[in-house]
């Protein structure tokens, strides 16, 4: 089972548009912020690509992703943080669940929750990933949205406890600020 884990390393990723700082910090501070802007009422649509380093624990599943964004308006450039962890759903399958930050070039996070699924095999994954905005600070404050990630990745290196990969996504959905 291990290895397998280990293989679904890659399978991880993101770079979606957003991470999570840890779980609970990132719901905490979200909800805190929510309110704190109210929404508009027109989504805009915004695209990009995101590059970062996956390390997966193969014992238990969890997994942190460094990564960089590059993304149309109105997000811009920016840096991210994932919390995620990995279930196996069979022998080349597996769910992922976690949290997503994105700090944008001046410092304001955007928060979303994450849920994916994909496929694996022992030196490359391939995903596709949900995230719900849930919230922000400064100019995020309040946001609302959606948006998809396909996530490829490509082992790096193994060791007997964890995996890392180099991971690259596209990203497509709609906020609300």
């Amino acid at each position: 089972m291990n290895r397998k884990l280990a293989a679904l390393t890659g399978a991880i990723a993101l770079v979606g548009a957003l991470a999570a700082c840890s779980s609970s910090s990132s719901s905490t501070t979200a909800a805190a912020t929510t309110s704190a802007a109210p929404k508009p009422s027109t989504a805009k649509p915004y695209s990009g690509t995101v590059t970062g380093t996956l390390t997966l624990n193969t014992t238990t599943g969890a997994a942190t992703n460094q990564w960089t964004a590059h993304f149309s308006s109105p997000l811009g450039a920016g840096t991210g943080h994932d919390n995620l962890t990995f279930t196996l759903t069979g022998a080349s399958t597996y769910t992922d669940t976690g949290t997503r930050t994105f700090v944008a070039a001046d410092g304001d996070k955007l928060y979303s929750d994450v849920t994916g699924k994909g496929t694996f095999t022992s030196t490359t994954a391939h995903g596709t990933e949900t995230d719900t905005i849930t919230g922000g600070t400064g100019g995020f404050a309040g946001a609302t949205g959606t948006y998809t990630d396909t996530v490829s990745c490509v082992v790096a290196s193994s060791t007997a406890g964890s995996q890392t990969s180099h991971c690259t996504s596209a990203v497509h959905g709609q906020i609300r600020y």
